[in-house]
Parts: C-alpha cells; structure tokens; sequence
C-alpha cells in the first residue's frame, strides 16, 4: 500500500474515533480516554507517514527528519488552539480527517498505476 494511501487509511481510522469520542461526550472515562488516544495516535501516524512521502530522494534521514517534523506539525495543529472545556473540539479536528482522508482515498481508486499518470510528461 502507497503511504498516501495508508496516511488517509489512518486520517480516517483517528478521525472516526474522535467523532464516536465526541458523541460520547468527551468525560473521564477509560473507554473515553482511549478513543482519544488511539484517535490521536493514529492521526500522528497519519501525519508523519505522509510527511515521508513529501520527500522523494532515496535519504531516509531526510524521510524520518520531514516524517517527524509533520506528526508533530498534526498535534501541534490540534493542541494549539484547544479551548477549557470543550467536547465538541475532537469531534471537529475527527470530521476534519475523515472528510480529508476519505476523499484522499477516494481520489485515485480508478487509477491502474497505483496512482501515477499514465498519461503526459510525468508518465515515465
């Protein structure tokens, strides 16, 4: 599987646990807890796998370097800006990464080259 395809596969997957957290209504309940965990997590992952594939050279410093730099890019996007007390909050960063990831994966489904033109200059 491309990474794209499976950074969309994990924007998804987190996203759906912070909505199914958010309708549960947030609380301190251990079930509670790990969906907000796992959620974010998963969105992390998400966040640096597709970071590695921004990069296209052969360096797998550079992959891990740009891989991490954008999972923390992903949390610091989802913390910076978290209100006191707000359920809601998760819930919107969740729909945000399912609607992202699910047309990320929706995107290329018809496509025969595992998401490469097969037309045009960027055929080779």
């Amino acid at each position: 599987m491309p990474p794209a395809k499976l950074a969309a596969a994990g924007a998804v997957l987190g996203g759906a646990l912070w909505i199914v957290h958010a309708l549960l209504g947030g609380g301190d309940d251990p079930l509670s807890d790990i969906l907000f965990l796992v959620g974010m997590a998963s969105l992390v992952v998400a966040g640096a796998v597709f970071g590695t594939s921004l990069v296209k050279s052969d360096a797998v410093a550079m992959r891990a370097t740009v891989g991490l730099a954008s999972g923390l890019l992903v949390l610091s996007l989802v913390e910076a800006f978290r209100p006191a007390d707000a359920p809601w909050y998760n819930g919107f960063w969740g729909i945000l990464a399912v609607v992202v990831g699910g047309i990320s994966l929706a995107r290329n489904r018809g496509s025969d080259a595992g998401g490469r033109p097969t037309q045009g200059v960027h055929a080779r």
